[in-house]
């Protein structure tokens, strides 16, 4: 496995991990409301925000600064993996838009804290696709190699 492939897993798996912790600590907490008035949701909610991208950042762009430890494949491979990035960016957008769209509809307007919570989606997931997209990128190359 090379050394970009197994840190992209190892930032994968992190991120997957912080992202159901925080997703069980809104789920328990009964409703995003708790991000509001709760300063411990917060700061878990921060915490993970600041975490996977700086996980992410050590893991695998520390990684291509060593050029003994990389080659033009892996390179390679880093510059597609921003389409499944964006791809994921772009679904996540959407789908916090359908989502909050049929949820508040009858209301007329959804509420400010979302603001906070798909910004803080949209810089962990970014992170985590990039990590997928590594991998894909691997499996691909394995596979028609």
């Amino acid at each position: 496995m090379a050394p970009l492939q197994k840190r992209a897993l190892y930032s994968l798996i992190t991120g997957i991990v912080l992202v159901v912790v925080l997703v069980v600590i809104l789920i328990s907490q009964g409703s995003v409301d708790a991000f509001e008035t709760d300063l411990n949701i917060r700061l878990i909610t921060y915490a993970i925000f600041i975490g996977i991208p700086l996980i992410y950042l050590i893991l695998v762009d520390i990684t291509l600064r060593k050029t003994t430890q990389i080659d033009e494949r892996d390179i390679l491979i880093k510059e597609r993996s921003h389409r499944i990035q964006w791809v994921a960016t772009i679904l996540t957008i959407v789908t916090w838009t359908i989502a909050l769209t049929e949820i508040y509809q009858d209301q007329g307007q959804v509420p400010i804290v979302f603001l906070t919570l798909i910004f803080i989606s949209i810089l962990v997931i970014t992170p985590i696709a990039q990590s997928l997209g590594i991998l894909i990128g691997y499996w691909e190359m394995n596979r028609n190699g």
